[in-house]
């Protein structure tokens, strides 16, 4: 039990790592809840070693402090099935097991637990729980050669996500009127590039999807845009 404890420790280690680096990267990922139950749980990994080390110790607070967690998380994680564990309370345990045994069961699920939820909170499913429609996007129209335009778009919420992201265009809209217009998409860091063919004046409407791809499937997060050719 004690390797395990180990082995799951370092992958929490280094998720939480990979986490704290992120949001000093792009705040807005961020998980309030998350920063507060940390401390929580370092706490209570603190207690019951010192209680595994004081087997007269009392354990029922012990346990209560593990389900509170554990509850928090549900919530963290809105109740995904695919980020919890498990709960004590739910296995098929006996009583004769020593208060030294189930600590250590505790001990090592909660670290599991805090390592599901980290890996929850740096995964393109928890940046996609927050919104679901992108509202901001900033728009910039380049004249390129050939007379070709360059539609450059912008998103702090889109550009926080850089792995696995792919960009759709369902249509384009000139005048409110589906038009029939060749382009070529090039994706970047900040959002996407799409390059059309010289445009005729009027206003554009873009109809699209962000596709995220995370470990359970796939993500989609419509978005429309308005520009403007003069």
């Amino acid at each position: 039990m004690e390797s395990n404890y180990e082995f799951n420790n370092r992958n929490l280690n280094q998720n939480r790592a990979y986490y704290y680096t992120r949001i000093e990267e792009i705040p807005e990922n961020k998980i309030d809840r998350l920063n507060n139950l940390d401390p929580k749980f370092e706490a209570l990994i603190s207690d019951i070693d010192k209680a595994i080390k004081n087997e007269k110790s009392s354990i029922e607070n012990l346990i209560s402090e593990y389900i509170i967690i554990l509850d928090e998380i549900k919530e963290i994680v809105k109740f995904d099935k695919d980020y919890l564990i498990i709960e004590l309370n739910q296995r098929k345990k006996t009583k004769n097991y020593s208060n030294k045994f189930h600590l250590n069961i505790i001990k090592n699920e909660l670290v599991i637990a805090m390592n599901y939820v980290f890996e929850y909170a740096n995964t393109p499913k928890h940046y996609a729980d927050g919104f679901r429609k992108l509202d901001s996007i900033n728009t910039r129209i380049i004249k390129i050669k050939n007379n070709s335009i360059k539609i450059n778009l912008s998103s702090d919420i889109a550009q926080s996500i850089k792995e696995n992201r792919h960009i759709i265009i369902d249509n384009i809209k000139f005048n409110g009127i589906n038009e029939n217009v060749d382009y070529k998409l090039k994706e970047n860091h900040s959002f996407a590039d799409i390059e059309l063919d010289s445009l005729k004046n009027g206003k554009y409407t873009l109809n699209g999807i962000l596709r995220y791809y995370h470990r359970n499937g796939k993500i989609d997060i419509p978005f429309k845009e308005t520009f403007e050719i003069k």
